[in-house]
């Protein structure tokens, strides 16, 4: 089973009513709950770690994981409220405002989820997670008591209006990503972590550091991935015909990557250490499908298994 350790609310999403005034639609998402529930929606086998509130959010969300086939026994209810986000949509990625100060899923501890069982293999952590403490901590604390262990996954999704400290954010991702087997990142989370640095010299170095794959998106200009051997695997963007936002595309992809190398039998350590490039290539391949078909939906609304392999039979 993959586990998914992080972020999960409530977004905010600009709408109009019928009268044509602006308004904002609450939907559920989180970075790492979106990774969640579309690994589930595309028939993989995955659990929620992290802070869920009590409160009549926290219900939806609860519901947003469980209806997607998300396991939530790793899940940790708290009284404490639930986080919101306000999202304001550009001509590029969207723009977020985050409230969160003590709100539960920022309070998060390890101890307050239960052990892993032997059937997990992967974990993932990334986005508003890995800002501030206690949950930044405990992910970081948590990436060392499992290194060697299991594959440990991380996607950066910088929020840099949200760091109010980048100095201390990007040592702890340096440690981070020092630590991780598989590394996702836009060119502009990239950017911001190492800003004197290229994709290609980056990949490089986390690569020998003992790296197994660097994934890096670069919006309309197409993914690069490296794997042990340094060759860049370059897979071109699908075509969307008509965009309704990006919101959760990248967590989307992330997903669809995991949970394609889990059905594909490769989410071992010593597997995705010698993956081969074809498989990641394939991986890549269908994750841009999965990818694509959320930017046509409103939100983080990720396709089902069954809607992708659709989307793919139709363009052959």
């Amino acid at each position: 089973m993959i586990i998914i350790c992080g972020d999960v609310l409530i977004d905010f999403i600009p709408d109009k009513t019928k009268d044509g005034v602006d308004c904002y639609c609450p939907v559920p998402g989180g970075s790492c709950a979106n990774i969640a529930v579309a690994i589930g929606r595309l028939g993989g086998e995955v659990g929620f770690m992290g802070g869920i509130s009590t409160d009549f959010w926290g219900e939806k969300l609860m519901d947003f994981l469980e209806s997607s086939n998300v396991n939530v026994r790793y899940v940790a209810r708290g009284n404490q409220q639930t986080t919101l986000a306000f999202v304001e949509l550009g001509n590029e990625e969207p723009a977020y405002a985050f409230y969160d100060e003590n709100t539960v899923s920022r309070l998060w501890v390890r101890s307050q989820s239960p052990g892993f069982t032997d059937d997990i293999n992967l974990i993932h952590i990334g986005s508003t997670s890995l800002i501030e403490p206690p949950i930044s901590e405990s992910c970081e604390q948590m990436f060392r008591a499992e290194k060697g262990k299991r594959i440990l996954s991380i996607d950066p999704n910088c929020r840099p209006s949200n760091t109010h400290h980048p100095a201390v954010y990007r040592a702890r991702m340096t440690r981070l990503t020092g630590m991780a087997d598989i590394i996702k990142l836009s060119k502009s989370d990239l950017e911001f972590l190492l800003p004197d640095i290229t994709i290609e010299d980056a990949a490089k170095n986390w690569i020998e550091q003992g790296t197994s794959i660097v994934i890096i998106t670069r919006g309309n200009q197409g993914v690069l991935c490296y794997i042990a051997d340094y060759a860049a695997i370059e897979v071109a963007p699908n075509y969307i015909d008509h965009v309704v936002d990006s919101i959760g595309a990248g967590d989307t992809f992330m997903a669809a990557i995991l949970a394609y190398l889990q059905k594909k039998g490769i989410l071992t350590l010593d597997k995705i250490k010698n993956i081969d490039p074809d498989e990641i290539r394939e991986a890549l391949e269908y994750a841009s499908v999965a990818a694509a078909m959320i930017c046509e939906r409103r939100g983080a609304n990720p396709p089902w298994g069954k809607e992708v392999l659709e989307r793919m039979q139709n363009k052959i």
